[in-house]
């Protein structure tokens, strides 16, 4: 096996991978190396990527063209892995890299709808030494419960954390008189504030690398602030900052914002909630978590990833799915105003991780929390959008409903009914 330049037959130029290294690259392809397997394949294959080489295979004959591995990265699970390229000369049917490579290193977890999304585990980190990226499915990333199937990358459930902890997630009842007054800059100092109560490494608080503007990116005050502090990083841990950022539009791999594009390292991620069903996304706005790391010391500082969520508003960081809860939210707004003028204060919560109950976990599109001044009751139901009319998805969402029914009283809504009349007066009736 050697190392050659990309983009050439594999005839010359060739550099020798040594005989330990091949069989251990060899053994990760198949899914049995040890963890020095792994470490070893995966700085081969960086090392192979980052300086523009493919790899040739030696199962044909020396002298003609080889078959050909191009280095791979997939972004959405954050792992390297070898992908053949198919249109170059086959491997013989014996070699080892005849099939594509192990599928339980880049595999989904399989069977059923129904998985828990918990709160993403350790430090509030995306980034690790190359080495250290194994082939294989990060722990972070997991599909998601009910009518989803797709994935989450650790990037959005840090997203969604920090989100839960600044409360950004609700839609507060609204003042005595008026209209609330919300903006992009309360948002974002929420979530600052927040951040306080997160760690990148020991003894690194993320409030301390995240950015909320794109200049500082832009103008490398982010890298510079950060190749300071990396020499005091603790040891083992990868030094990185975060950019959060609105975003009115997403691109392949660029962030477009109120002052300008930021290009990210690789594909920008999103849960593909929409898209997998078949509807298409919601689109903007939306509010974006990327991670600024060194890949290599030649590129030095990057924004590497990304996870963009599509929010309610500009200037309210709700996270949305789906268009069809978009219109739920707008709905919600004016049913605030209704119940105030019958003297009910009306809050919003769109729930981000899963609830637990005696019949499993679930997690509502909506909680509605209520305070009647008129009989001074307090008390919330939940709402449930209905988006498959097929049988299996109405056993789901029979499913769905019964978990959220040991939460609150539940209103199930199809998306269709979003655009009718008479919801507001079937919402008004779970309080009256």
């Amino acid at each position: 096996m050697w190392l050659i330049p990309k983009d050439t037959d594999g005839r010359n130029e060739r550099v020798k991978v040594p005989s330990l290294l091949r069989a251990g690259l060899i053994r990760w392809y198949l899914g049995q190396g040890s963890e020095a397997d792994h470490r070893a394949s995966v700085s081969l294959v960086v090392t192979a990527r980052e300086n523009g080489k493919w790899l040739a295979c030696d199962c044909l004959d020396e002298d003609g063209a080889p078959p050909l591995l191009s280095p791979a990265y997939l972004s959405l699970q954050e792992t390297y892995y070898l992908r053949r390229l198919t249109s170059r000369p086959q491997h013989r049917r014996d070699c080892p890299f005849f099939l594509p490579q192990a599928p339980d290193r880049i595999r989904e977890k399989p069977d059923g709808a129904h998985f828990e999304i918990d709160y993403p585990r350790g430090l509030f980190n995306a980034h690790k030494d190359a080495p250290e990226k194994l082939a294989t499915k990060p722990d972070e990333v997991e599909p998601d419960d009910r009518r989803r199937g797709v994935t989450i990358p650790r990037l959005g459930k840090l997203l969604w954390m920090l989100l839960e902890a600044a409360g950004t997630n609700v839609i507060r009842g609204l003042p005595a008189e008026g209209r609330p007054k919300f903006g992009i800059a309360k948002e974002l100092a929420r979530l600052r504030e927040a951040a306080r109560r997160f760690d990148i490494a020991p003894g690194i608080p993320l409030a301390s690398h995240l950015y909320t503007n794109a200049v500082d990116y832009e103008r490398t005050r982010l890298h510079a602030r950060l190749r300071e502090a990396a020499k005091d990083w603790p040891v083992g841990y990868a030094p990185q900052a975060f950019l959060l950022l609105e975003a009115s539009a997403v691109h392949s791999n660029t962030l477009t914002t109120g002052l300008g594009d930021v290009a990210i390292r690789n594909r920008i991620q999103q849960s593909g909630v929409g898209m997998s069903a078949g509807e298409g996304g919601p689109g903007g706005p939306y509010l974006a978590l990327a991670v600024v790391g060194e890949h290599s010391k030649r590129e030095g500082y990057l924004a590497l990833r990304a996870y963009a969520q599509p929010i309610f508003k500009g200037n309210q960081f709700v996270p949305i799915e789906r268009g069809a809860e978009r219109r739920l939210f707008e709905l919600l707004t004016r049913f605030q105003y209704l119940m105030r003028a019958r003297r009910v204060a009306v809050a919003i919560k769109k729930p981000l991780f899963d609830i637990l109950t005696d019949k499993g976990f679930v997690r509502p599109d909506a909680i509605v929390a209520f305070r009647d001044y008129n009989t001074g009751e307090d008390d919330q139901f939940a709402i449930h959008l209905i988006y498959d009319d097929t049988l299996e998805g109405r056993e789901v969402h029979a499913r769905d409903r019964e978990c959220i029914a040991e939460i609150a009283p539940v209103l199930s809504i199809t998306a269709d009914e979003l655009s009718g009349d008479g919801l507001l007066a079937r919402l008004e009736a779970m309080i009256v």
